[in-house]
C-alpha cells in the first residue's frame, strides 16, 4: 500500500494514495471499513510506531479505500507533505555507487554515513529554494528506507525486518557550500601515513550547510510498504530536469545493499521508528551530477524509482 501525509480541507492528515492517482483520508477509510474513526492515527509516525497492533485495521481500511464509495480527493486537491513530518534522524550513505567509488584512490570496506537535518525536508510538489550564494547545487536521487521500529545491532538476517517501507529522497547538495566548508591539510596528520599518502593531502569536509539547508530534502510522495518491494536492491532510478531524462541508474549498482547498510549502521547508532536512511546516489546517465546545476536548469526536478512512483519539485530561485 501507499501511505501519504498531506493537507486537505486545511488540515494535516494521512491516508492512502490509490492507483488511480486519487487520495483517501485514513479516517474516511476507517469509517468505510466499519472501524472507529477515533482509532485512526493522525500522523505517519503514530501509524508506524503502532506496528503490528494496528496492522489488521490498516489492511481493512486500505481495502475499503480501494473498493468502497469512500470520499476520494484528486491529487490537485491536496497539498503533499513529506511522508514522515519530523523523523528523529535522517542518515545518508556516502559514496555508495560504483560509478563514484571506481574513481576513488582509497575506499573503505564498510558503508560511510552522514546526517541530514530533518528540517531540510519538503514534500512532493513543494519548491526547492535556490539562492545565488548556494552556488553550484545539484540533485541526488536516492532510495530511502523508512524504519519500522526501534533497533540496535541488527544482524544481516534481521536487518530487513526493521524496515517499514520505502520512499524517494532527493539529497540536494551544494558543491559550493561544501567547498566553502572544507579544510585542507598538507598530509594526513598521522604517523606513519597510510600507503600512498606520503605526499598527499587531507580534506576535512563538513556537510551541515551543503546537505541540510532548508528545502534540500525533498521526500515522498508517499511510503510504499515493504511487502510491495521484495527486492530494494534492484530498482531502476531516473532523474528528469523538466521533460529531459538526465540520469538512468539502478540500485543494483550501489556498493552496499539495504541489509548491509542497516547492519553496519546499527552497530553504532540506534534507529527509531520513522527514521529515514537514504541508501546512495544514482549517478549513471547523460549528465554528470555537477552538470545538473539548479542555478542553470529550470525545473521541475523529478525522480522516479521503480515500484514507488515519481517525486517532483519545482525550482524557485530567490534573490537576496
Amino acid at each position: 500500500m501507499k501511505l501519504a501525509s498531506f493537507i486537505v480541507d486545511n488540515r494535516k492528515t494521512i491516508g492512502f494514495a490509490l492507483e488511480d492517482g486519487k487520495v483517501v483520508k485514513l479516517t474516511d477509510a476507517f469509517e468505510a471499513a466499519g472501524l472507529n474513526q477515533t482509532d485512526a492515527p493522525d500522523c505517519m509516525l503514530t501509524l508506524i510506531e503502532a506496528g503490528s497492533s494496528l496492522q489488521s485495521s490498516i489492511d481493512s481500511a486500505a481495502k475499503a479505500a480501494a473498493e468502497s464509495n469512500v470520499k476520494r480527493y484528486l491529487k490537485d486537491e491536496v497539498s503533499w507533505l513529506q511522508p514522515v513530518l519530523r523523523p528523529s534522524k535522517i542518515v545518508a550513505v556516502a559514496c555508495n555507487n560504483k560509478a563514484i567509488t571506481n574513481r576513488a584512490k582509497f575506499y573503505t570496506d564498510n558503508p560511510m554515513f552522514f546526517n541530514k537535518a530533518p528540517s531540510s525536508l519538503i514534500g512532493h510538489e513543494q519548491p526547492i529554494e535556490i539562492r545565488p550564494d548556494y552556488g553550484l547545487t545539484h540533485p541526488e536521487a536516492e532510495l530511502a528506507v523508512v524504519i519500522g521500529r526501534r533497533c540496535k545491532s541488527l544482524s544481516l538476517e534481521e536487518a530487513m525486518g526493521a524496515v517499514f517501507g520505502y520512499t524517494i529522497m532527493n539529497d540536494i547538495t551544494s558543491v559550493t557550500l561544501k567547498s566553502d566548508d572544507t579544510i585542507v591539510f598538507p598530509n594526513p596528520g598521522v604517523t606513519p601515513p597510510p600507503p600512498g599518502w606520503e605526499h598527499g593531502e587531507k580534506h576535512l569536509t563538513y556537510h551541515a550547510r551543503s546537505k541540510s539547508t532548508d528545502t534540500f530534502g525533498p521526500c515522498g510522495p508517499w511510503i510504499v510498504t515493504k511487502d510491495e518491494i521484495p527486492n530494494p536492491d534492484a530498482l531502476s532510478v531516473k532523474v528528469y530536469m523538466g521533460d529531459e531524462l538526465c540520469t538512468e541508474d539502478n540500485t543494483g549498482n550501489l556498493n552496499y545493499s539495504v541489509a548491509r547498510v542497516l547492519h553496519h549502521l546499527t552497530k553504532y547508532m540506534t534507529l527509531e521508528a520513522g527514521d529515514i536512511v537514504h541508501i546512495g546516489t544514482a549517478s549513471k546517465g547523460k549528465y554528470q551530477l555537477r552538470e545538473l546545476d539548479f542555478q542553470k536548469w529550470d525545473g521541475p526536478c523529478s525522480i522516479e524509482i521503480e515500484g514507488i512512483g515519481r517525486l517532483s519539485n519545482p525550482i524557485k530561485r530567490i534573490e537576496i
